[in-house]
């Protein structure tokens, strides 16, 4: 006989890893996410757009991604990720994944920004933290993985650099030459590398369970700045500046 699947707070059998990585931000906007739900911004919208511009999706065969994962040659493609992490089920899809004669070599993490492309937030970073780790539980080598969050001023970049992106990302880091590409760009990009940890991915995960599993409530940040540039600040019950 079957176990029942698990059910986590908002009724959910499955979490996503962005909804977990957007934890370490607020947790309380992630619950006014799920509560209230998503508030479109102009913010969001843009930077939706120039994501999909610098990584374009063209679906695949599973025979097809066999294929290409396979080769010697460095090669690029994506696939869901998924796997259960201290009891909490976990789903989501990297951005950008490079792999040479089937080992993943860099996952990497795309963050459009109209600011300052040079910090690296916890969430952004323990994103990809979580996907290495699920890749690594699915069963594919990861001795070889590194992590990377990219985070560009994507609207800096003409037509024709956005449609090399990827590729000038990935020899980047396939050759070590990332600080040569950021330079290159004029400071409208920031590539933040690190190596692939089973344990500190394991961690990122246990330190937020406890929200969907029900044994705690959410948190909230308690920076000012974050507060006052979220959408929620004015229904948010833990907003620290409130309407306006």
């Amino acid at each position: 006989m079957s176990s029942a699947v698990p059910e986590y707070r908002h009724g959910a059998s499955l979490v996503s890893v962005s909804a977990l990585a957007g934890q370490f931000y607020c947790e309380y906007k992630a619950e006014n996410e799920f509560v209230l739900g998503e508030i479109s911004t102009e913010a969001k919208a843009k930077g939706t757009e120039l994501h999909d511009e610098l990584i374009p999706e063209v679906e695949v065969t599973a025979t097809d991604f066999a294929r290409l994962v396979s080769g010697r040659k460095p090669s690029y493609a994506v696939l869901r990720v998924w796997g259960s992490v201290g009891g909490l089920r976990l789903v989501g899809i990297p951005d950008h994944i490079v792999w040479s004669t089937g080992k993943p070599l860099w996952l990497v993490e795309l963050k459009t920004t109209k600011g300052d492309p040079n910090p690296l937030w916890e969430d952004q970073e323990n994103q990809a933290r979580v996907y290495g780790l699920l890749l690594d539980l699915m069963g594919f080598d990861c001795s070889r993985l590194n992590l990377a969050v990219v985070r560009v001023r994507a609207q800096d970049l003409p037509d024709d650099e956005k449609r090399r992106w990827t590729s000038e990302v990935s020899d980047a880091l396939l050759s070590g030459k990332t600080k040569e590409l950021e330079l290159k760009k004029g400071g409208s990009m920031k590539i933040h590398t690190f190596t692939h940890n089973r344990e500190t991915g394991a961690a990122a995960v246990m330190a937020k369970a406890g929200y969907w599993t029900g044994e705690r409530e959410p948190t909230s940040s308690t920076s000012i700045g974050k507060c006052r540039a979220c959408e929620f600040k004015s229904v948010c019950p833990k907003s620290l500046v409130g309407p306006g």
